[in-house]
């Protein structure tokens, strides 16, 4: 009879003990939740929710996430998606905070003073507008009571519905569960009019939802603000009218006269290789002045030898450069790369900062006067050698190549190669591209997260989008190649654009931006239309640098001579070599920058060569090894000049949660 008894204890007590230890997530349990809504015929609700929670731990409150747009999923298959404005928001009797978050209005229901254990109710009121009605050829009420985001239990559901107009009640449903469910068991209502109410009978769990759809007549709502999201079309707007200022630009101040290109056998006289690749692109890069390393060759400054570097696991080609004779010359960027190429690497950077520290006070004199310039590395820079190898240049000959750089692309070298007035307005380029971005970026970001992810967003995206644009779209750096290929030599910049551009900028995109303009087509639509607007616009300032006359006529002998290069048959370079035997060699260094320098190279493999002064090789000399050697070489020669050191110290009832409306809810 114990045992019995026992037993019936056990059967009478246990779903009780179950049902109580079910409740909740183990910090709070919403222990009733009623929903009155009043629908009105502009297709908007009125919300008033009567939350009643108990905190089994001390919390501060709760916060109530509605969504500002919505995926409707329908049991026919049929999908769309709409906006909600939310407004109106109260809670009457208790402090609360309203921000955007992940695509949620969040209401915070009570204070960060004090912690609340028991029982709290809470009333919430709010008006939500998901505008003109989607469906085709019918109207519906989908709503989502409940929805799927809260991450606790909820008892005692009780809901009312008032509709503007009479409606079949046979369309009614309702759907309650996981996500997608149909299931429609738990619910009882009544129709009385045009009041819908009922409960839900048992208790919904986290992550589950209950939904109500009644299908309505075409028509049923009226009076409903369209969709349109004027503010999106502003900025496609706003994004169109700054590509046509843009090309305005170009128009007026870009526009020139096409050079008269003619047949060249040289260079531009006067002129080093390093030169000739500011002329012809507009703008020095890091390999034109790499040029100059064959360019002094042949002026007899320096010995190129081929060596054997044995590393670790492997022994490679290598190239060892000798100094012949000291710089007798007047250019002053020949004389700072010929100084710099045999300088070890300072004994520290203190002496680097004393040294600045001398010439604070010539600081402007030292960034234009290339003499200047040359004393600084000079004294920066540490003792002489007479030979160095690719391991002295690592991480050392970088400065001077910046120095040379900077000195070629100075602007009073930019004025005599272009017209004043068409190389000042790179300002007003970067201004449009800017407001481009945030235009489109600002409105979708501020509902999706708030002024918080805006200022993240922004700043990442845009500076990350501005350098993969200017790294790898207008103005890619110069390469070297091998074999028709480029070689590894332009990677640096490239990787840095893609790096920063894609990974760094990528990343926010992806998890803040990206999410944001999937609230709403139209978000999309005008970001993809300013993305473009910002290429066209960089496009538009990298073309609306008009040469000068003089700049022009360089242009049309330097584009002739790259003519000639590419296209010239063998008797007439057989007639130069015979008139110059050192012809090829002359002009190797120039077919570097103009990015030719395979093709010269493989013309010559037939013409009887004489080896350079300035070149010591390994093995016989012939055309095709000194051609193979040439290109490892200035590979490797580019690699290690340009490297710098890194420092160190990331039914009716459709489904359920388908409908509008609902969110969820977290405790505080």
């Amino acid at each position: 009879m114990k045992k019995v008894f026992f037993s019936c204890l056990v059967a009478l007590f246990f779903p009780l003990m179950t049902t109580a230890q079910s409740r909740g997530n183990g910090e709070y349990a919403l222990t009733g939740y009623k929903i009155d809504m009043t629908v009105n015929e502009n297709n908007s609700f009125f919300v008033t929710e009567r939350i009643t929670v108990y905190y089994h731990v001390p919390k501060y409150g709760i916060d109530r996430l509605i969504p500002m747009s919505n995926e409707v999923d329908r049991l026919d298959g049929t999908k769309s998606r709409n906006r909600a404005k939310i407004s109106n928001i109260d809670v009457p009797g208790n402090p609360f905070r309203v921000y955007n978050e992940g695509g949620n209005k969040v209401i915070e229901l009570g204070g960060n003073d004090n912690q609340i254990t028991g029982s709290k109710a809470y009333v919430v009121t709010y008006l939500y507008d998901i505008g003109k009605d989607r469906g085709k050829g019918f109207d519906e009420f989908y709503f989502n009571l409940i929805g799927l985001d809260w991450d606790t239990t909820i008892d005692e559901i009780e809901f009312s519905i008032t509709m503007p107009k009479s409606f079949d009640a046979s369309k009614l449903g309702f759907s309650s569960g996981i996500k997608g469910s149909t299931f429609s068991g738990n619910v009882t209502f009544e129709v009385e009019g045009n009041v819908i109410s009922g409960r839900y009978n048992g208790t919904l769990r986290a992550g589950e939802a209950l939904t109500v759809r009644l299908e309505l007549p075409d028509g049923y709502f009226v009076g409903a603000e369209n969709a349109l999201n004027v503010i999106a079309l502003l900025s496609i707007i706003g994004s169109c009218f700054f590509v046509l200022v843009a090309l305005g630009l170009w128009y007026t101040y870009g526009r020139g006269e096409r050079p008269v290109v003619t047949v060249e056998f040289y260079p531009p006289e006067g002129f080093n290789s390093a030169e000739v690749g500011f002329l012809y692109h507009g703008a020095a890069e890091v390999n034109d002045v790499v040029s100059l390393l064959i360019y002094l060759a042949n002026k007899g400054y320096i010995q190129i030898e081929e060596i054997e570097e044995k590393t670790l696991f492997a022994k490679k080609d290598g190239f060892k450069i000798t100094k012949l004779k000291d710089y007798d010359g007047d250019n002053p960027n020949e004389r700072l790369f010929l100084t710099g190429l045999f300088k070890t690497k300072a004994s520290g950077m203190m002496a680097m900062f004393q040294e600045i520290a001398k010439m604070s006070k010539d600081t402007k004199q030292m960034t234009t006067n290339p003499e200047a310039m040359a004393e600084f590395a000079a004294k920066t820079q540490g003792e002489e050698k007479r030979e160095v190898t690719s391991a002295d240049l690592k991480n050392n000959f970088y400065a001077t190549l910046n120095s040379i750089v900077a000195n070629l692309n100075s602007k009073a070298n930019k004025y005599t190669l272009f017209e004043k007035s068409s190389i000042n307005k790179n300002f007003y380029f970067y201004l449009m591209a800017i407001a481009t971005l945030v235009l489109v970026t600002y409105q979708p970001v501020m509902e999706y997260g708030g002024i918080e992810e805006l200022l993240f967003a922004l700043p990442f995206t845009g500076i990350g989008l501005i350098l993969f644009i200017l790294f790898t779209i207008v103005r890619p750096p110069m390469t070297i190649t091998v074999n028709g290929k480029p070689t590894r030599s332009q990677l640096p910049a490239v990787l840095f654009g893609l790096a920063f551009g894609v990974m760094f900028g990528g990343i926010m995109f992806v998890y803040v931006v990206l999410p944001a303009l999937l609230m709403d087509e139209i978000y999309l639509l005008a970001y993809i239309i300013g993305m473009i607007g910002i290429t066209i616009i960089f496009f538009c300032m990298k073309y609306t640098k008009k040469r000068t006359p003089y700049g022009n006529e360089l242009l049309g002998k330097i584009k002739g001579f790259k003519d000639f290069l590419e296209q010239a048959e063998k008797p007439k370079l057989e007639e130069l070599v015979m008139q110059n035997p050192a012809y090829f060699y002359h002009i190797l260094p120039f077919t570097y920058v103009l990015g030719v320098s395979d093709k010269w190279i493989k013309k010559f493999e037939t013409i009887a060569l004489q080896a350079p002064h300035w070149y010591r090789g390994r093995k016989a000399f012939n055309s095709a090894s000194f051609g193979r050697f040439m290109s490892t070489t200035m590979t490797n020669a580019s690699k290690a000049m340009s490297s710098s050191p890194s420092s160190s110290s990331g039914s009716g009832g459709g489904r359920s949660g388908g409908g509008s409306g609902g969110g969820g809810g977290r405790s505080r």
